[in-house]
């Protein structure tokens, strides 16, 4: 038995299929929702989505949102979304090094642009760290095929 999952951020469908189980970072803690599950809504914070159909494991990141569960299916509207198996490390660091410079360059830390640069530091955060998490699950092995 299974239930469907569908997320979904402002930029459009990030996941949408079948799942045995999904784990997700919510306001009260990391929760997991089953098939059948009791009908739920609860907001999200910034972490990771773990979808789960069989052997396969799918990781999402989601800064914030909020989601929807009825007994056959989770909605989940992040705020962002992206596969993380597809965030590229170098550009993440980067523009996690250029929120940490906007944020000292704002005149205060109640300005707009303080608070505009440290969003940004969270959600460049969250993917350096949800793509590092995935290179250690998943190390690439390259062989030398001189010897």
């Amino acid at each position: 038995m299974s239930i469907r999952c569908k997320i979904i951020s402002r930029y459009g469908i990030v996941y949408d299929g079948e799942a045995d189980s999904v784990l997700l970072p919510t306001i009260h803690g990391q929760i997991g929702i089953l098939p059948r599950h009791i009908r739920m809504y609860t907001k999200m914070t910034n972490g990771i989505i773990t979808v789960r159909e069989g052997d396969q494991t799918k990781e999402f990141t989601a800064t914030g949102g909020f989601v929807q569960v009825t007994t056959d299916e989770i909605r989940i509207l992040a705020d962002a979304s992206e596969v993380v198996d597809e965030i590229d490390l170098e550009r993440a660091v980067a523009a996690r090094n250029r929120a940490m410079e906007a944020m000292k360059q704002a005149p205060s830390k109640e300005s707009p642009d303080f608070l505009k640069a440290l969003m940004l530091f969270r959600k460049s955060s969250l993917r350096v760290k949800a793509a590092k998490r995935f290179k250690q699950k998943h190390p690439i092995v390259f062989s030398d095929k001189r010897k």
